[in-house]
């Protein structure tokens, strides 16, 4: 899905470059990720059914993307639309969660792209405010580092796994239009939808994230 996704704005970039304006640009971000996770441990007899144990945590990260827009063409009552592509080259890792019954895990969320769409209005001739939605995906990797080991001092990493990770994000910011290209400042949100993972002994891992960021942009329209 991630593929093809790609490969379709990718024609649509490359098919109408000519015919309308884009804008290329890095953005900086600080941003803070909630993640709560649970596992279901074995029962008494050995089976599955046992007691679920959580736990939550968060991270403040700061980060870095490029992104690249497309003006549509497409206006409506005085707003103009386009359609993004951003990356976000990092490893996020979300502190420890320890639920205090033998459950410790991490989950680390990497290669980030969002896909969205941008409708815009004009304030004024320099300042202009934007609302964005998109669909958001990368990878995540949960580790479920469980005190109960079957060796003493050791942990077991039977938990484990790593998915895709998939979501939706919108947010909101303002443009101010230079000489040399503009500045941004917006202000997003990405729920990510939970995703679970059952190893061999029939523990049942889940794991949930949302990820919040303030950033500021420079870029330039061509």
């Amino acid at each position: 899905m991630k593929r093809l996704i790609t490969a379709i704005f990718a024609s649509f970039f490359v098919s109408t470059f000519a015919l309308a304006e884009m804008s290329v640009g890095v953005k900086a971000s600080i941003a803070n990720m909630d993640a709560s996770g649970s596992h279901t441990t074995n029962s008494a007899s050995g089976g599955s059914g046992g007691d679920a144990v959580s736990a939550a945590g968060n991270a403040d990260f700061e980060l870095a993307s490029i992104f690249i827009e497309k003006a549509t063409g497409f206006e409506l009552n005085g707003v103009n639309f386009s359609i993004g592509l951003d990356v976000i080259p990092f490893t996020a890792e979300v502190d420890k969660l320890g639920g205090g019954d033998g459950f410790d895990a991490t989950v680390e969320v990497a290669d980030v792209m969002t896909f969205y769409i941008q409708p815009t209005f004009n304030a004024e001739d320099d300042v202009s405010v934007f609302l964005k939605a998109g669909y958001t995906q990368g990878d995540v990797d949960i580790t479920d580092i469980s005190r109960q080991a079957t060796t003493a001092g050791t942990a077991s990493t039977d938990g484990n796994t790593s998915k895709s990770l998939e979501g939706f994000m919108v947010g909101l910011g303002v443009q101010r239009n230079l000489d040399m290209g503009f500045l941004r400042l917006e202000a997003t949100m990405t729920d990510f939808d939970e995703i679970s993972h059952t190893n061999s002994n029939s523990k049942v891992v889940k794991a949930d994230a949302d990820m919040t960021m303030i950033s500021l942009s420079v870029g330039k329209t061509f």
